[in-house]
């Protein structure tokens, strides 16, 4: 910047009274400016450096070590630090450099330092007329998410050297899990070469090795939540619904989710009410009942769930009564129906039952069971019910035996007659009865039952499977008394 001058001589101050004023000529115009103000400046410093000779790298700070500025004015420095031709780092470490690159910041009220420090990592001269060994690590046959898994130790592109003759090298790769994941069966073995121990090789090349098949996948975590029901009283009056089953009478339960770690679950709210016709008798009670969200972590969880509470029919009575189905029973009119009652009253839901006894007429019997048992719960309203009874009402087929019209003795002719019932049956086809009526049987006047009436005495008989002639007293209401044969 051109000086400005009073004549032959540079001004390089001027005052207005007290106030300072800064005199600023940019080669066209000079500009006098009261708010002119003081400058500072900031430096920048490098501290440590990478081991090895100092001819293998260059450390280069841009824009420059200095930076000068009003206060407010913004500064950055950037430091790199870069390898030379013919040199490599040792063990392909590089150095670290802190703070994070670039380093900012505002020119403060005063001139000020910031550092910059380089560690680690050192540089080597690429080696001639060496022999190398380079690993080529193929991993394809390990299926599943690339994040499961890290190869350790040996990675793809390792390289063993040695002088111009020789190398010796054991490469050794092992595939890891991280966090969250498993292997599906079994990890793959290492991939190692050689298999034990090591190998000298006198030119160079590339040792490939590789895993074997094998599998990663997420872990999946269970969140578990299980119920205990201890609600007393009959099932049918309340109503639990507990993980989305309505219901549910069971006295326990237990409800699953899976899923990998940082996925959502939910388990539905539980709920417990009476049914219609029912009534707590003990208070109901619910505990870890709210719906529950969550996210599955890397471990089990469990909750709880307990039920309590007694339900009992509430007391409202209604009537069932009783009616007949006697298309099932043949000869119903030959018998007595009895029960203890033909109505029963109580609570919606509670059981009933009807026992009916078939008890049939005289000279009449019944085949079947009895008594019959009709059984049910109350319904919810009064209302009747039909008992369907089954089995037959029957009396066996009267036969007839030829008799002397009134009382007489052998050889007298047999012009009447008496019927009576062959328990054992007839064997020779005959329509007559196998014998005579035994003494002690009643008699019949004739194949319906009739009522038999005569004059009692005794009887001159035909004895039926053999023609025989005997005698009978018979009394005046058919009663057999004894029995003689003729000669």
């Amino acid at each position: 910047m051109a000086n400005f001058k009073l004549g032959a001589n540079a001004i390089t101050a001027a005052y207005l009274g007290t106030q300072g004023i800064c005199i600023i000529n940019d080669g066209a115009n000079t500009v006098f400016d009261a708010a002119c103000g003081a400058q500072f400046t900031v430096t920048h410093n490098v501290s440590g450096s990478p081991g090895g000779t100092t001819n293998g790298y260059t450390i280069s700070t841009s824009p420059g070590t200095t930076f000068t500025g009003e206060p407010g004015d913004a500064y950055s420095f950037t430091t790199t630090v870069s390898l030379n031709s013919g040199y490599r780092w040792l063990n392909s470490v590089t150095p670290t450099i802190s703070p994070s690159q670039p380093i900012t910041g505002v020119v403060g009220s005063a001139d000020s330092t910031v550092t910059t420090t380089i560690s680690g990592g050192t540089v080597e001269l690429i080696p001639t007329n060496v022999v190398t060994a380079t690993l080529s690590l193929d991993t394809s046959l390990v299926l599943g998410p690339a994040a499961g898994w890290n190869v350790t130790n040996d990675q793809d592109g390792t390289v063993e050297t040695g002088d111009s003759t020789s190398v010796t090298y054991a490469f050794v790769s092992e595939a890891t899990l991280n966090t969250g994941y498993e292997w599906v069966s079994v990890a793959p073995a290492n991939a190692n070469s050689p298999a034990s121990g090591s190998t000298t090789i006198y030119s160079s090349e590339t040792i490939y090795t590789a895993f074997g098949n094998a599998e990663v996948r997420l872990i999946t975590y269970p969140v578990q939540q299980n119920l205990t029901n201890n609600v007393q009283g009959p099932s049918a009056g309340y109503n639990l619904n507990w993980n989305g089953n309505s219901n549910y009478t069971a006295l326990s339960g237990t409800a699953v989710r899976t899923g990998n770690n940082g996925v959502g679950y939910t388990f539905p709210a539980t709920t417990l009410t009476t049914n219609t016709g029912y009534t707590e008798t003990g208070a109901f009670t619910l505990s870890g009942e709210g719906a529950i969200s969550g996210i599955f972590g890397t471990g089990a969880t469990t909750y709880q769930v307990t039920a309590g509470g007694t339900v009992a029919l509430t007391p409202t009575n209604v009537t069932v009564t009783l009616s007949y189905n006697t298309s099932g029973l043949t000869g119903a009119a030959n018998a007595t129906l009895s029960t203890n009652g033909l109505t029963r009253t109580g609570n919606p839901g509670t059981p009933y039952s009807f026992s009916t006894t078939i008890t049939a007429n005289s000279t009449y019997s019944f085949s079947g069971t009895s008594p019959q048992v009709l059984t049910g719960t109350f319904p919810s309203t009064s209302q009747g019910v039909t008992q369907n009874l089954t089995g037959t009402v029957s009396r066996p087929t009267l036969y007839s035996v030829d008799r002397s019209a009134s009382p007489a003795g052998c050889g007298v002719f047999q012009g009447s007659s008496y019927w009576w019932p062959d328990p054992l049956g007839y064997s020779t086809g005959s329509s007559e009865a196998n014998d005579v009526a035994p003494s002690g049987t009643q008699v019949y006047a004739d194949s319906n039952y009739g009522s038999y009436y005569s004059t009692t005495g005794t009887y001159s008989i035909t004895e039926p499977n053999t023609g025989a002639d005997m005698t009978q007293y018979i009394s005046s209401t058919g009663t057999v008394g004894t029995d003689n044969s003729c000669p």
